[in-house]
C-alpha cells in the first residue's frame, strides 16, 4: 500500500509538472503563458486578469487559463490553439498537354481577344475603302467622258477633231469636182489641215481613260488612230504633191508648147500642134502604107503661107504641116474633119485627147505623178468620210456616258 501510495504521488508529481504547477516550473510557465497571450518580450510579465493588445502586425491568441486554477480547461485551452486543420485540396486535372502550355493558353486566349476585333475593325475598313475606290473609279469614268468628248472649240476633243475632218472633207468635195486635177492652191489647203490634224494626245488622255467601259475605250482609241492615218496620209500627199510641183509645171510647159496659138493657125487653135497624116502608096509616089504624126503649122491662103494664122479673105486652103519637128518647109495638107470607113491618103487628121497623146506631150514621168495625185485623193477622201461616220457614233455614245449620274463614295 505504501507503494501504492509512493506511486500515485509520483504520479501527481509528474502531471503538476507537466501543467506546470510546480514552483520550479511556474515561471517558466508564466512567461510561456504571457508571450502566448501576446505580451511583449523583454520579461516583464502582466499581472493576472490583465490582458495587453498584441503588437501591431501580431495576431491575439486565445487567452489559456492558469493551469493552478482550472487544470482541464488550460488542457483544453492548449489543445485548440494546436487543433490540426485540413490542407486545402488540390485537384489535379491532366489534360494531355505540357506543363509549359498552361501560361501559353491563357496568353493565347488574350491576344484572341484582341485580335478578333481588330480583324472585323480592319475587314470593315477595308470594305468601305473599296466601295469608295470603285465608286471614285466610276466617277472618274464619267468625268474622263465628258473631259474627252469636250466642245468644238477645245482641241484635240472628239467635237473639235470631227469638225476639223469636215472641213477637210469639203476641201476634197470641192476637187473631186475638177477630178482631183492637180492644183498649188488646193495642195496648200491640204498642207494647212496637216497642222490643224496635229491631235495632241496627251490632253486627251492625261484622264484616266481605262476608268471608261472597255467597248467605248477601245472606240475611242480606233477612232484617234484613225486621226492618225488621215493625217499621215494627208502629210505624205502633201509632200509628195510638192515635190510633184515642178515636174507638172514642166509638164504644163510641155502642154502650152504643143498647143497650136491664134497667131500661129485661128482655125485650130486650142488644138494640139500634132496630127496624123495617112500615107499610102500611088502611082506618082512611091511610099509605105501607114499613118505618120506630124507637127501642124500656119494655114496657106491660096499659095502663100499666112503670117497671122488666118486669111483675110476667106478660109485656108490648106492646113501646113511637116515631118521633121523644126524643119522648114511647111507642106500643105487637107484637113479630114469627118468620116467613116475610110480615110483619104495625105489628109491630116487632128490627135483627140486622151492619156496616151497626153504622155507623148508630157512626157511619162510627170503622168505618173498626176495619176498618183489623183489615186491619193480618193483614197484619203474615203476614208475621211468614213472616219467621220464613226466620229457621229462616239459622239453620242460619250454624251450618254458622261450624263449617268455618279455613284455615292465616302471619301469624295
Amino acid at each position: 500500500m505504501s507503494d501504492s501510495k509512493r506511486t500515485g504521488n509520483r504520479d501527481i508529481s509528474d502531471l503538476k509538472a507537466r501543467l506546470g504547477l510546480k514552483k520550479g516550473a511556474a515561471a517558466g510557465t508564466g512567461q510561456t503563458a504571457a508571450r502566448g497571450n501576446g505580451a511583449a518580450s523583454g520579461g516583464v510579465i502582466p499581472p493576472p486578469g490583465l490582458n495587453l493588445p498584441p503588437p501591431p502586425g501580431v495576431q491575439a491568441q486565445p487567452v489559456i487559463p492558469n493551469a493552478a486554477d482550472d487544470p482541464f480547461g488550460a488542457m483544453n485551452a492548449m489543445a485548440a490553439q494546436h487543433a490540426p486543420y485540413r490542407a486545402p485540396e488540390i485537384v489535379i486535372h491532366h489534360d494531355g498537354k505540357p506543363v509549359e502550355n498552361v501560361g501559353t493558353q491563357s496568353i493565347g486566349m488574350t491576344l484572341v481577344k484582341i485580335a478578333v476585333p481588330a480583324l472585323l475593325a480592319l475587314g470593315i475598313g477595308v470594305g468601305i475603302g473599296r466601295v469608295s475606290k470603285d465608286a471614285n473609279f466610276y466617277n472618274a469614268g464619267l468625268e474622263d467622258a465628258s473631259a474627252i468628248l469636250g466642245d468644238a472649240n477645245q482641241p484635240s476633243t472628239v467635237k473639235a477633231t470631227k469638225k476639223m475632218l469636215s472641213d477637210l472633207d469639203n476641201q476634197l468635195d470641192a476637187m473631186s469636182k475638177t477630178g482631183y486635177r492637180p492644183d498649188p492652191a488646193a495642195t496648200k489647203a491640204l498642207s494647212d489641215m496637216v497642222t490643224k490634224l496635229d491631235v495632241k494626245t496627251n490632253i486627251v488622255f492625261r484622264a484616266k481613260q481605262n476608268a471608261l467601259d472597255g467597248d467605248l475605250s477601245g472606240q475611242i482609241l480606233g477612232f484617234y488612230s484613225g486621226v492618225a492615218e488621215i493625217r499621215s496620209m494627208l502629210d505624205v500627199h502633201v509632200k509628195a504633191a510638192k515635190a510633184d510641183d515642178k515636174m507638172l509645171a514642166t509638164a504644163k510647159q510641155k502642154t502650152d508648147d504643143a498647143t497650136l496659138k491664134e497667131g500661129e493657125n485661128q482655125q485650130l487653135a486650142g488644138q494640139a500642134r500634132y496630127g496624123v497624116v495617112i500615107a499610102a502608096s500611088t502611082e506618082q509616089d512611091k511610099d509605105d502604107f501607114g499613118a505618120r504624126i506630124v507637127e501642124l503649122g500656119p494655114v496657106f491662103c491660096g499659095d502663100k503661107q499666112s503670117t497671122t494664122g488666118k486669111c483675110d479673105e476667106g478660109g485656108p486652103s490648106a492646113y501646113g504641116y511637116r515631118n521633121d519637128p523644126g524643119g522648114i518647109a511647111w507642106q500643105k495638107g487637107d484637113l479630114v474633119t469627118s468620116g467613116e470607113d475610110s480615110v483619104p491618103a495625105k489628109k491630116v487628121v487632128l490627135l483627140l485627147p486622151n492619156g496616151v497623146r497626153d504622155a507623148l506631150i508630157k512626157g511619162s514621168e510627170p503622168g505618173a505623178s498626176e495619176a498618183y495625185y489623183v489615186k491619193r485623193l480618193k483614197t484619203l477622201a474615203e476614208r475621211t468620210k468614213k472616219l467621220i461616220t464613226d466620229a457621229n457614233k462616239l459622239e453620242g455614245q460619250l454624251q450618254t456616258a458622261a450624263s449617268k449620274n455618279k455613284r455615292f463614295s465616302f471619301f469624295m
